[in-house]
């Protein structure tokens, strides 16, 4: 395989003799449809690129990684940018690094042959599709929405030998619906990247857009509750759980002292199973290999409760003598660090309206105005924007604003319920959960 832009870089840095070296590189297209109201008010598309540069400088013991981006192909920026590589390695000396080595891939399939052949036509045919779903909702108008087609191909090549790409297909989805009556207004607005087409399902999602936002009208601040039992959707427990598993399921956070985990210990329900799984059909971080190279793999972080395995990158699992698992992550600002790619928690034995009809009182919540818990302490607080008040069984009334706080480690220690239907949210396959002695406050 080869990528011309990918050739020339490398034909710069032996140039000037740089002998440990890693380049990455996306090409990016985007097709978008931009809408007013019902309308198409714009259609664009957009194709770029961009490059990270790696470069590695050994003294003794010690490495030092310089980092640069890019985007130009212009000799001279080039040159420059490996310069300022060099430089930064020579004077950045950390603990012990070296490239991975060429491994086995598994060839994983993460695009769409129909998009590839014709995206602009597929862009616009489900494009009208979802405009169509949202005109049959009559109690609901349109305000704003955005869907975009993508297609990204991935390109890693390091002085180990290692030379891989990968192409992927998915979409984005943004709409902001509003509903009104009796002069009270009310909005729901979805925004989520979405891996596979057959996930998109307009009438499905549209039909609850507009449930949502009609809702909202009806809705009321949640009844105070010191041991409040909760339902969260997946879309708020894949904010909540990734980052707060994620750190301290890392190598990083083990060498550094930091983490709660201890293998073979018993950390939450026994219940739960949490997976992460580069090679997940459907997921969004679904990929051969990770930011590094290494192959991504299937690794059981917690199985029945008892949590089993750490996840390394490759300069963590260097300093505790360990193997990569594949989760090496590019940050925005192009470094690579311990993270997830596809977490995936195991479904339980009961569907949805099951465990809502065993709740005497309690809570349902869709969504949160914002999510961020402490990835330390696991300590969260967070605005409902939608959501329920369960009473005997049943969805009683619709609720609004208010906050629920809770601890996420303390949480996943005491899950009552987990339902048999799941859901992808970005990099996650969730189902929905029920947790309790929550605190809710009007």
């Amino acid at each position: 395989m080869s990528n011309e832009k990918l050739d020339l870089i490398e034909k710069r840095l032996k140039l000037k003799d740089v002998k440990e070296y890693e380049i990455f590189l996306i090409e990016r297209k985007a097709y978008e449809s931009i809408f007013l109201k019902d309308k198409v008010d714009n259609e664009r598309e957009v194709n770029d690129f961009d490059y990270l540069l790696r470069i590695l400088s050994q003294k003794n013991e010690k490495t030092g990684i310089g980092l640069v981006k890019g985007n130009s192909l212009d000799l001279n920026e080039i040159d420059r940018n490996i310069e300022t590589c060099i430089l930064t390695a020579k004077n950045n000396l950390g603990s012990k690094y070296y490239f991975p080595n060429k491994k086995k891939i598994q060839n994983v399939s993460i695009s769409d042959e129909k998009i590839l052949q014709d995206p602009l036509g597929i862009k616009i045919d489900l494009a009208e599709e979802l405009i169509a779903e949202i005109k049959q909702q009559k109690d609901v108008k349109p305000t704003f929405g955005r869907f975009r087609v993508h297609i990204d191909e991935h390109f890693l090549r390091n002085s180990n030998a290692i030379d891989s790409n990968s192409l992927k297909t998915y979409f984005f989805i943004e709409f902001s619906l509003k509903a009104q009556e009796n002069g009270k207004l009310a909005e729901y607005w979805p925004f989520q990247f979405i891996k596979e087409r057959q996930f998109l399902n307009f009438p499905e999602r549209v039909k609850k857009w507009s449930i949502l936002a009609q809702d909202t009208l009806k809705a009321y601040p949640p009844k105070p509750n010191n041991k409040a039992t909760i339902i969260f959707s997946p879309q708020i427990l894949s904010r909540a759980i990734n980052p707060v598993i994620g750190t301290h399921a890392s190598g990083k956070a083990y060498h550094q002292g930091i983490s709660r985990f201890q293998v073979d210990e018993k950390l939450v329900s026994e219940n739960i199973t949490i997976i992460d799984d580069g090679l997940l059909e459907g997921g969004f971080n679904t990929m051969g290999w990770d930011s590094e190279g290494s192959p991504h793999q299937r690794n059981e972080i917690i199985k029945k409760g008892i949590f089993q395995k750490r996840l390394y990158d490759q300069k963590d699992a260097i300093i505790g003598n360990e193997e990569s698992t594949g989760n090496g992550v590019r940050a925005l600002h192009g470094s690579v660090e311990t993270g997830i790619s596809n977490l995936e928690i195991l479904p339980g034995d009961m569907s949805l309206d099951e465990i809502i009809s065993e709740i005497k009182e309690g809570y349902y919540v869709e969504q949160f105005s914002w999510l961020r818990p402490s990835k330390l302490s696991g300590n969260f607080g967070a605005e409902i924007r939608n959501g329920y008040y369960i009473k005997n069984g049943k969805f009683e009334n619709p609720i609004k604003h208010g906050n629920i706080s809770g601890n996420i480690l303390k949480m996943i220690r005491s899950c009552l319920y987990l339902s048999k239907e799941r859901e992808y949210f970005v990099n996650t396959l969730f189902p929905y959960m029920v947790f309790e002695n929550l605190t809710v406050s009007s």
